[in-house]
């Protein structure tokens, strides 16, 4: 028997199964990573070879590997094939954390099968009553006018140049210097922090994020195969002392932070942190990579300019999505780099889908360039700012003692940390079995993932949902408290 399928003799796939064939690979394989059977570091059968030995189309061999790559379970690297991902545990418990945030909403709801009627506290997309629909409507009439076919004709890789213009300026008002030459328009957040990966790291290498942090960008450096450290988050950014001891040790090649309202906590770096975070950077020759989630919805007394408006030294790669508060189905975000990455992320975005929406990118370049964009970020920051103070109102009102919530900056949610003994998982059951669904903490932590904390989002709640729901939530903890 050939050495490299040793391990491939147990899977058995079914052809009249309910499954299509690549999902049937995708959960053997999965099983023999998860069990340690395939550690951390081999290197997978080439697609032809191991279709040849499953008896199967190599598209159903590349489907599996795709979906184990997209996971975390495993990363590619050019010229060179697929390998196992590092994993911390034998449970594969942290996979599932590591899903990207808007599937971990779409598996839920399926799973739940959650009645319509029920608060949900859990999305962090907006509503459809407030996506900007009639302004949409004509600016789509007038691209079609202007642009008659072009407008679906396959753009440049690097993105509608107009746009990527507009976006310039449109940066240059909040402080940061861009030049449309450096900007990469890109399909989602999500795509921004998997471009990134690709280009900047290989296996082995370290990357430094907070502690917690986005689970779509924990998949997307497991993917490459690199070292995840964690820093611990404060209520003003990074544990710095931390970050200091961290980085003389693991000398990281990626640093990836949301200084304005971090996702989970809402929390925001200080002034002091962000120039010391810089320093920290050039020093020790790491790029920095800033996820500007949601600023837009800043609701602090002297909001801070992004981390990129202090870069000196090329040093800071600046991720913009314009999804979250306009229409997250349209996929539509940007990278601004430093000059010497521009080519290398254009040919791994080149690769990834070539580019993204035509049609989309010449709409939105309209929407800034008229000021549609600012004024509709006006009309949802008023919307939002209602909810964001009826939440915390409730939060201190119905919510035992005990439980502590940081006041976010600004954004769509809050950061609870439960009482000692009270278990997230559980309260998320009990609320589920009340109407009420929430996300549990867990998801947020590279690994060791405390259950302790809660996320509760408000970006679709109305004003009575989030009284009663927080009464809810109260009841629940409370029952809890009382059997500790």
């Amino acid at each position: 028997m050939n050495q490299d399928f040793f391990n491939f003799v147990s899977i058995q796939l079914q052809r009249d199964a309910k499954d299509a064939l690549y999902v049937q690979l995708y959960s053997a394989l999965q099983e023999l990573i998860v069990s340690g059977q395939l550690t951390c570091g081999y290197l997978l059968p080439p697609v032809r070879k191991l279709a040849a030995f499953l008896q199967v189309n190599p598209g159903t061999v590349a489907g599996a590997y795709k979906l184990l790559e997209q996971n975390g379970y495993i990363f590619s690297r050019a010229g060179s094939g697929s390998y196992v991902a590092e994993i911390t545990g034998s449970t594969g418990e942290e996979y599932i954390a590591a899903v990207p945030e808007p599937e971990i909403e779409t598996f839920t709801r399926i799973e739940r099968a959650l009645p319509d009627n029920c608060i949900d506290f859990s999305t962090v997309m907006p509503p459809p009553d407030l996506l900007p629909i009639d302004d949409f409507k004509n600016i789509i009439i007038e691209v079609l006018d202007r642009d008659k076919g072009n407008a679906f004709s396959y753009q440049d890789s690097q993105g509608f140049k107009p746009l990527r213009e507009a976006i310039s300026s449109y940066l240059k008002e909040q402080g940061i210097k861009a030049q449309a030459d450096n900007v990469q328009i890109i399909s989602g957040a999500q795509q921004g922090i998997d471009i990134i990966a690709k280009a900047l790291l290989n296996f082995g290498d370290y990357v430094f994020t907070e502690n917690p942090t986005y689970p779509g960008a924990i998949a997307a450096f497991r993917s490459r195969g690199a070292k995840i450290v964690e820093i611990n988050m404060e209520s003003d950014g990074m544990d710095i002392q931390e970050l200091e001891t961290k980085i003389r040790s693991f000398r990281p090649k990626l640093i990836y932070v949301m200084a304005n309202i971090q996702n989970p906590t809402g929390y925001s770096y200080s002034l002091a942190k962000r120039n010391r975070l810089i320093g920290l950077a050039r020093r020790y020759h790491a790029m920095i990579l800033e996820d500007d989630y949601i600023s837009e919805l800043d609701v602090s007394d002297m909001p801070l300019v992004p981390l990129k408006a202090l870069d000196r030294d090329q040093r800071v790669i600046y991720l913009k999505s314009f999804s979250k508060i306009f229409m997250p189905g349209l996929r539509l975000a940007f990278l601004l780099m430093p000059p010497q990455l521009v080519s290398k992320v254009l040919t791994v975005k080149h690769h990834s889908d070539i580019s993204t929406s035509g049609l989309t990118q010449r709409a939105f370049d309209l929407y800034l360039r008229k000021g549609i964009w600012q004024k509709h970020i006006a009309a949802v920051r008023r919307i939002y700012l209602e909810r964001y103070q009826i939440i915390l109102a409730a939060i201190g009102q119905f919510l035992p003692p005990a439980v502590i919530c940081h006041r976010p900056m600004g954004g769509l949610t809050c950061w609870l940390m439960l009482p000692a003994g009270v278990s997230a998982t559980k309260v998320v059951q009990e609320a589920e079995k009340a109407g009420v669904l929430l996300t549990p903490g867990t998801a947020f932590f590279p690994r060791q993932a405390p259950d302790k904390y809660l996320r509760l989002s408000f970006a679709v709640t109305c004003s009575e949902e989030i009284l009663q729901g927080v009464k809810v939530l109260g009841r629940v903890i409370e029952a809890e408290l009382g059997e500790i």
